[in-house]
């Protein structure tokens, strides 16, 4: 099950107001943190604070955390302006109008996701979903949704153009898979097809070993997956702070595919929050889906009593790296499971837990 999902939003008049009330009653997909008049409402905590909506939106960019702005474009647009940095880690940025007639996709539409939060919201109000890029007007194929939607990184964003131009034109496009253990789900586009002879993309593991000149798009599996489990209300700069004591963030970003827990911490915040800071879903398995994991951990007694089930953290992070491939799972005896999938066995401290797998099948859905 995939958690819910922070929403930001800032809102400037009466209207703003009624819009955003009907908008936290019929977002079911969204825990929503409001900001308005200097007033900011965080999730983790329910009293509001004096912050800035310079501050508001700044804090908002290093959390890569969606906004919407509820009033005039310009008004997000001079806002935003001084954070802008990268279209692969800015935040998503939408902006409704206070009738809730328009809402707009401004920032980070494909890689970020505010294309489809746009038509999202939309969808909820009633409202015309306002989308410009060029591939969603003219119905084709993104390359970074496509990215995005694997766990790939794209190892040079510039790359990105080429191929939509292509894509966009007609021109026919090639793509090289050069991966040990892999399968495609689903056809490719059309005028793609797969070859080895100057491919204009390569999902690949050895990308250390391609020309930077004159290069292809490189996509490159994510294969990290972290399971985690915490005491109720720990908050992301703990969570964080502890992630950061065995892991740099730059190696997070650049490897992790997701985070994963069991199902009763769906809507922890900051569990979710530290899914969006890094960019990767947040995902969350039943205390009977873990428990069918067969393979001995380090069992806790209190923890069962509490969940369900007596090791949260390395349970997830096996299920999620062997869940699109369940025959992986009975590969593994006890004994080497450990060394096959489970890279990092439980570390706790101060109510966290966490435990780290690699994912070994990738499965390239089109």
């Amino acid at each position: 099950m995939v958690s819910k999902t922070i929403l930001r939003i800032a809102y400037f008049s009466d209207n703003g107001k009624t819009l955003t009330e009907k908008l936290k009653d019929q977002c079911q997909d969204y825990i929503l943190e409001v900001w308005h008049n200097n007033l900011f409402s965080s999730a983790e905590t329910s009293e509001e604070k004096h912050t800035s909506l310079t501050d508001w939106t700044r804090d908002s960019f290093e959390h890569h955390l969606p906004i919407l702005f509820i009033g005039a474009v310009g008004i997000a647009v001079r806002t935003i302006a001084p954070f802008v940095d990268n279209k692969l880690s800015d935040s998503p940025v939408v902006v409704m109008d206070e009738l809730g007639q328009n809402v707009i996709s401004l920032l980070s539409g494909h890689f970020g996701g505010a294309n489809d939060l746009a038509r999202r919201l939309a969808k909820i109000t009633g409202a015309n979903a306002v989308i410009t890029t060029a591939t969603d007007v003219n119905n084709a194929f993104a390359i970074d949704v496509f990215a995005k939607n694997n766990g790939f990184r794209i190892l040079d964003k510039s790359r990105i153009k080429a191929v939509s131009s292509k894509v966009l034109k007609g021109i026919q496009v090639k793509y090289s898979i050069s991966l040990d253990n892999y399968e495609e789900i689903g056809s490719s586009p059309a005028n793609f097809i797969q070859s080895d002879d100057n491919p204009d993309i390569i999902i690949t593991d050895d990308y250390e070993n391609i020309a930077s000149e004159g290069c292809p798009l490189v996509l490159i599996p994510k294969r990290m997956v972290f399971g985690m489990g915490c005491k109720k209300g720990k908050n992301f700069d703990e969570l964080l702070e502890f992630v950061n004591t065995y892991y740099e963030n730059a190696q997070i970003m650049g490897n992790l595919h997701s985070i994963c827990s069991i199902d009763v911490k769906a809507n922890e915040i900051g569990l979710i929050k530290l899914a969006q800071y890094f960019g990767v879903p947040f995902e969350t398995f039943s205390a009977q889906q873990l428990q069918g994991i067969p393979y001995d951990f380090d069992e806790s007694e209190f923890v069962k009593t509490k969940v369900g089930v007596g090791n949260v953290c390395e349970r997830a992070a096996v299920m999620m790296a062997t869940k699109s491939d369940q025959n992986r799972i009975t590969e593994f005896d006890n004994e080497n499971i450990k060394l096959s999938v489970l890279k990092r066995q439980k570390t706790a401290f101060n109510g966290i837990t966490l435990a780290e797998s690699r994912i070994d099948k990738i499965f390239i859905n089109w």
